[in-house]
């Protein structure tokens, strides 16, 4: 059987003899072969360098992207120090509120809010994380902000327990009797027997006398609201304060009264003036501090600049 054999003419376009060239069906398969192969590795050559491009571009911008993190990771390290170092000034703060408040400080072992016990199971995302330096750094960075956390939030329930026992503590400084009702000198002072100045017999003395000019001013020695304005025998012109908890001070032989049953007055407010009515033989305040409604030393509850509203 003859070999089938394929003629391909080559016409020139302009002025020149046409060709022909045979080949036979064996070759034309050969050639057919070889650029088919040709084209399949020319193909494969090209998507192995396209894809090595992409993932030296993908490498470059995961190194890129781990750079990024490693520097946001030593600014958050740095920021946990700086709020270790805010936590620690406002423990300070907490322990020195506490004490004026009266309450006891905080255990310094409970407000470092740590965790005991063995560790529970990691999760997957965490146990990847150890894998590589940068993801344990991220994990140490996390327990740090947790502790802060909650560090954080203990604190602030120990300054609520303070600020309200504080507030109910100044309130309670606010009604104690703790300053002289008026600028004077005491010339008598509480006593259980002295010699009477009108009656020049020993009587006890309730209270204690401060001598001042006629018509200065004498003051509230503590916040509290008027429960009594009168004259009343041996006392002259009087005005008794409550101020809670069973306590009242009470102010005699004024001149006049400058408040009425019912008002509220602050420390420091002007509520009389000085006189030497009732059994007076000068100008003064007699000054009387009741408990539960028994005269006590109105000495023991004289605090001068110790006591601050």
């Amino acid at each position: 059987m003859a070999m089938r054999r394929w003629t391909v003419l080559i016409v020139p376009q302009g002025a020149g003899a046409t060709r022909e060239v045979r080949v036979s069906a064996r070759a034309l398969k050969l050639l057919c072969g070889f650029s088919a192969v040709f084209t399949a590795a020319l193909l494969a050559l090209t998507f192995t360098a396209v894809s090595k491009a992409a993932d030296l571009s993908r490498l470059d911008r995961l190194e890129r992207s781990n750079e990024i993190l490693a520097g946001e990771l030593s600014k958050m390290t740095t920021m946990v120090g700086m709020l270790t170092d805010t936590l620690g000034a406002i423990t300070e703060q907490d322990r020195t509120i506490r004490l004026l408040a009266g309450m006891e400080p905080s255990n310094p072992d409970v407000l470092q809010a740590g965790i005991g016990g063995p560790q529970g199971p990691r999760s997957e995302d965490d146990l990847l994380l150890l894998e590589s330096e940068l993801g344990q750094r991220a994990l140490a960075a996390r327990v740090d902000l947790e502790t802060l956390n909650r560090r954080a939030l203990m604190l602030a329930s120990s300054f609520r327990q303070a600020a309200d026992t504080l507030s109910q503590f100044t309130d309670r400084l606010s009604h104690t009797p703790s300053i002289m009702p008026v600028d004077g000198f005491v010339s008598s002072g509480f006593s259980t027997s002295r010699l009477h100045p009108l009656f020049k017999e020993n009587r006890p003395h309730e209270g204690t006398d401060v001598v001042a000019p006629a018509g200065a001013s004498i003051v509230a020695t503590a916040a509290g609201r008027v429960v009594d304005v009168g004259n009343k025998s041996g006392y002259g012109l009087v005005v008794t304060l409550d101020h809670g908890d069973g306590i009242q001070t009470r102010y005699a032989h004024c001149s006049r009264i400058l408040v009425q049953v019912g008002d509220s007055v602050e420390r420091g407010g002007k509520i009389a003036e000085v006189g030497r009515t009732g059994w007076a033989t000068n100008n003064h305040v007699h000054y009387e501090v009741l408990v539960h409604g028994r005269q006590v030393n109105p000495a023991t509850w004289i605090f001068g600049e110790r006591i601050v509203d």
